[in-house]
């Protein structure tokens, strides 16, 4: 069984010229996954903001989904979390596309081990502010209003309330706090799972338990990274890049700022 973990595309709905180059490569990818895996699990913030209406999609999606719709006609199981962008989902990712949706977590028994997979952001460390975010957006009466008004209006929000939280610069102690509220909860979950998956931090990491091995798949805006798995292999690869060992990512990250 071959599965492919990803997530923090960031897909826009309002596209600038770095943002078109990263959907085409992010296409790419998916491209290259039809008819060659058994599993893929995205998770979370593939989409920088979704929303659905009763007979409206963001068409910008349009190419990108139907590619996934192709990955899912070869075969292969989809599944589908919410992240801290794309947390809206109603019925047409899984009725017409075919994903099985999972709002926090996904687990499984894959070759003998046990998954679990989950986009991140609920185990960040010292991030009350956004939690407490986090409840308010996704609360039914939240919901209902943006569905009530035009979807250019709710676009138009969603895409400055999105730019504003991702120019956002976050000093390294606040980085460093979100990593390490990531690796705790891997940490505590090693004692019950095989592999633990998480995104969010867009910042790819892979670190041994022992009896346990934990993934950060990374994102699609600075590294091209996502966490590939079979029965003798788990790992991150990079696209169009050899993989990585454990030293050369810590070492990679080590030159990195959020």
């Amino acid at each position: 069984m071959k599965y492919v973990i990803a997530s923090d595309f960031h897909l826009k709905f309002y596209e600038k010229q770095s943002d078109c180059e990263r959907r085409l490569r992010v296409e790419t990818f998916l491209k290259s996954l039809i008819g060659k895996i058994d599993c893929l699990i995205l998770a979370g913030d593939i989409f920088d903001l979704w929303i659905e209406w009763d007979s409206v999609i963001i068409k910008n999606y349009f190419s990108t989904l139907k590619i996934l719709s192709q990955i899912k006609d070869s075969g292969c199981k989809m599944v589908y979390l919410s992240g801290n962008h794309d947390f809206w989902l109603d019925n047409f990712l899984e009725n017409t596309i075919g994903f099985d949706i999972h709002e926090n977590f996904f687990v499984a028994t894959v070759n003998g081990k046990k998954i679990f997979v989950s986009h991140g952001d609920l185990y960040t460390k010292n991030d009350f502010r956004y939690q407490f975010f986090r409840r308010i957006i996704r609360s039914k009466i939240v919901r209902i209003f943006c569905k009530i008004l035009h979807p250019n209006i709710v676009l138009f929000f969603g895409h400055k309330l999105s730019r504003s939280s991702r120019d956002r610069k976050m000093n390294s102690k606040i980085c460093k706090n979100k990593e390490a509220g990531l690796i705790k909860k891997a940490e505590l979950l090693s004692k019950e799972y095989d592999l633990i998956v998480f995104g969010h931090t867009h910042n790819p990491v892979k670190i041994d338990f022992g009896n346990s091995l934990y993934i950060n798949c990374g994102d699609w805006i600075n590294h091209s990274s996502y966490c590939y798995f079979d029965k003798d292999i788990c790992e991150i690869r990079y696209l169009n890049t050899p993989s990585l060992s454990i030293d050369d990512i810590n070492n990679k990250n080590k030159n990195e700022t959020c």
